[in-house]
């Protein structure tokens, strides 16, 4: 202990900041290019497959229904053989999903691609959640996981600016070398996450950033299968609150994901070029809000700001309803969200380390994100049918401030066990 003492502040680097950098990479790969250049290419995509809304709705749910149905066992791999090699994987699981979806010609083998694509998701970003629990102390968690979480925002403004760059070179087929072009990237970066990750500080003969090793810290191949079983995870006090919270985002928050550039396209009259500027710009805050709530829940805690979070969602779905098709008022909408929308993962897996340790972290994060996933799975089902039957999207940013309201709700209820105070 005292040598990893020393080691860890001795001068230099510490490699924490490398994972924390190939950790970012790995959330931009997993969510911001798999999942949320989803919703940058689904107008072409839906134009060229000749989609309806309904249908778009059920190919969205589908990468969801994959996520959620890998995000519990995610996370049991994670913590039994550690988070590096399911990383690199998922990523590689990803990439190949996404090339297939750029071979799809009908709305099912769209669909079995989108379902495959979020199955590779899940299993990186849980993953990487839990290994950063290992490499930071409680008081610096946050900003780690605000940090990681950024690489969403860092996707969403690379399809932002992109997506319609190929589209305009290759017209019709523009959505197709699209998904190909975000599959080459995405198996790029498993390749960098398999030789610069690492399960936990030990195995380079350091202390975690912040702090000393948890002292329930082990490898994680040493784990009794006994500890990880779902049953004893559901017993982590705080994990059932801290589930149905994460419920309510998913819900709500990947509605607005899943339809705002088809919303600003369809229904505000927005060209592709201006849509994709508003989207690319959310993305590019969201890659610096989850560091500044993460930093923000270190010092005034989780539940308070999760409760301010919720709020100014709901606020901006709300906001996205009255259907402001100029000037400020149109890109406000997109701000607020690019300052939020990312925040709440980042604070949920910074739960997940607080109320656990950093061996069953991963475990944890696995089963609030696979009822994060339930919510995910339904929310575009039901904005699809919404729109569907009411030819606005209107009635589903609605129900998605509602949702989120709730989350508000659950979130003020919140407790922490034995929360650590950050040193001042």
């Amino acid at each position: 202990m005292q040598v990893m003492r020393e080691e860890a502040h001795r001068g230099g680097l510490h490699y924490g900041w490398i994972i924390l950098l190939m950790g970012i990479l790995v959330v931009c790969g997993a969510l911001g290019l798999a999942r949320f250049g989803f919703g940058m290419i689904l107008p072409s995509m839906q134009q060229g497959l000749g989609l309806s809304h309904d249908q778009t709705g059920f190919i969205a749910s589908a990468n969801m229904f994959g996520y959620f149905i890998s995000a519990l066992v995610a996370g049991l791999l994670a913590s039994r053989f550690g988070p590096r090699i399911v990383c690199a994987v998922g990523l590689v699981w990803v990439a190949l999903a996404m090339a297939l979806t750029g071979l799809a010609n009908d709305v099912y083998t769209a669909a079995l691609a989108r379902f495959l694509t979020g199955a590779g998701s899940a299993g990186a970003n849980v993953a990487i959640m839990g290994l950063a629990a290992a490499w930071f102390a409680s008081n610096r968690r946050g900003m780690a996981m605000g940090f990681l979480v950024g690489g969403s925002g860092l996707g969403i403004a690379i399809t932002g600016l992109t997506v319609p760059l190929v589209n305009g070179i290759f017209l019709e087929a523009g959505w197709r070398y699209n998904w190909f072009l975000l599959g080459i990237i995405a198996m790029l970066m498993a390749i960098l996450a398999w030789f610069i990750l690492r399960n936990n500080p030990s195995e380079k003969q350091l202390t975690p950033i912040g702090g000393l090793p948890d002292i329930n810290e082990i490898n994680p191949k040493d784990a009794s299968p006994g500890d990880l079983s779902i049953t004893n995870i559901i017993k982590i006090k705080g994990t059932i609150p801290l589930a149905t919270l994460y419920f309510c985002f998913g819900f709500s928050y990947i509605i607005t994901a899943t339809y705002l550039v088809t919303f600003l396209v369809d229904e505000l009259g927005c060209s592709q070029e201006l849509a994709g500027q508003i989207w690319s710009t959310a993305g590019m805050l969201g890659i610096v809000s989850g560091l500044m709530w993460g930093m923000l829940s270190d010092r005034f805690g989780r539940r308070a700001m999760l409760v301010t979070i919720f709020l100014i969602q709901a606020g901006a779905y709300l906001l996205l309803q009255a259907k402001f098709t100029e000037g400020f008022l149109l890109w406000l909408p997109a701000v607020l969200y690019g300052l939020t929308a990312w925040s709440i993962p980042g604070i949920a897996a910074s739960c997940c380390g607080d109320i656990s340790d950093a061996r069953r972290a991963p475990a944890v994060l696995g089963f609030i994100t696979f009822v994060f996933g339930l919510g995910q799975v339904l929310g575009p089902v039901a904005a699809g049918f919404i729109k569907e039957f009411t030819t606005s999207f209107g009635g589903a940013f609605v129900l998605a401030a509602a949702v989120a309201i709730m989350g508000a709700l659950f979130s003020s209820r919140l407790v922490i066990p034995n929360w650590r105070i950050p040193n001042s």
